[in-house]
């Protein structure tokens, strides 16, 4: 008999005294199974997951779980789960405890259909004034136009699709078009805040070194294409590890959900995957800590040499009209910068904290929370053509 037969032989004999397994399982052990059956898993899955984390060293499959549980080999769940639970289960609890009201659904919709509506016409908007005006294609302009590119695909490729998923806890959209969605999130997010950066950096230079040729529109599309391909590469595990499950419930309703399976594990409160965390750290540093940080340096240092440039002698009209143009312009930047320090900062402490603290998934307040702090995050790509309007009027 092989070694891999014999872990199996060995891991069913470990199972066949019922009372004597189910003496096995601790209160930690029943909480865990508390806390999957109040996040939408059936039965026959709750146990599954259980034996497949405390047995992990054995190597068993999801498949061959379920078929130990669904086949009686060991013992009975149904008498696990009244030990854990100290009484029948609650005929209720296993159905879809986080469908929210009608009413709390049509507000939420409403709340997302002005945002991306917003978003979407909006970025339209400046995207066309840029494209179809010749002089408007200034190096700014680009990079303002890369952006508007990437807040209309987060907007239309991601944001309505993923509301419609939190919103009903399934995903109708297919696994093909899950992995375009979860990528597209991850891609324009990342082209966002690369773009923002470069612009701030053009701008450092143009203040710092004035007397240095400014960035040439060959350079500007050379760094645009490098922020794509960048964000491509960061965005990655999404192509590879996003993928569809479908459970299916004591009542035979069926949920679909859309998520990454990392090689060690699912994250987003369903598992505890340390894959999904480092990324998430990762992602957190390229995306936000390192930009956000390179940017208040910079503009800081552009604020105290436009500060100075006021003081130090009697400036002409022009040479005032110059400064006064270059601080509009660094004013426009900043509150994007900070606009989007703002709607992100929240998203990215959610990740973290839910981590350390997998328990606060199954909240009741868990879904209107998560929906609040995805909305203002989404709400991003809608202020920036409010932005541009605000501080380019006379």
């Amino acid at each position: 008999m092989g070694n891999s037969q014999k872990k199996e032989v060995d891991l069913l004999e470990m199972y066949m005294d019922s009372e004597k397994q189910i003496s096995n399982y601790n209160s930690s052990v029943c909480d865990e199974i508390h806390r999957r059956v109040y996040g939408n898993l059936t039965t026959e899955e709750s146990v599954v997951t259980v034996i497949q984390d405390k047995f992990s060293n054995y190597s068993l499959t999801t498949d061959k779980s379920v078929d130990i549980v669904i086949q009686d080999k060991f013992s009975s769940y149904s008498d696990l789960f009244a030990k854990c639970f100290n009484s029948t289960i609650p005929s209720n609890i296993l159905y879809q405890p986080y469908i929210l009201p009608w009413y709390q659904q049509l507000l939420w919709t409403l709340l997302f259909a002005v945002m991306i509506l917003v978003a979407i016409v909006g970025n339209t908007i400046v995207m066309w004034i840029i494209v179809a005006h010749r002089r408007m294609r200034t190096v700014t302009n680009l990079f303002l136009l890369n952006l508007a590119v990437a807040d209309f695909l987060l907007a239309s490729g991601n944001a309505i699709f993923n509301f419609v998923f939190m919103l009903n806890s399934h995903w109708p959209f297919g696994e093909t078009f899950c992995v375009v969605s979860n990528f597209v999130a991850n891609l324009t997010v990342s082209t966002s805040v690369f773009t923002i950066l470069a612009m701030s950096l053009d701008r450092f230079v143009a203040v710092t070194r004035p007397l240095r040729p400014r960035m040439t529109k060959t350079t500007a599309y050379s760094i645009i294409l490098s922020v794509w391909t960048l964000s491509s590469l960061l965005s990655a595990p999404s192509v590879l590890y996003a993928t569809t499950i479908t459970y299916k419930y004591a009542d035979e309703t069926q949920r679909t959900l859309c998520l990454l399976v990392w090689p060690d594990g699912m994250g987003t409160g369903l598992g505890k995957s340390d894959l999904d965390h480092v990324y998430n750290i990762v992602f957190l540093i390229v995306t936000y800590v390192i930009p956000m940080t390179c940017m208040g340096v910079t503009y800081t240092w552009i604020g105290c040499i436009l500060g100075a440039s006021k003081v130090i002698g009697e400036n002409s009209d022009p040479q005032n009209h110059v400064i006064k143009s270059k601080q509009r312009v660094v004013h426009m930047l900043v509150a994007i910068m900070l606009l989007f320090a703002f709607c992100w900062l929240p998203y990215h402490v959610y990740f973290l904290f839910t981590y350390y603290n997998a328990d606060v998934i199954h909240a009741h307040f868990i879904q209107h929370l998560y929906l609040a702090i995805y909305w203002l995050a989404m709400s991003n790509s809608c202020y920036n053509p409010i932005v541009y309007y605000v501080m380019n009027s006379r």
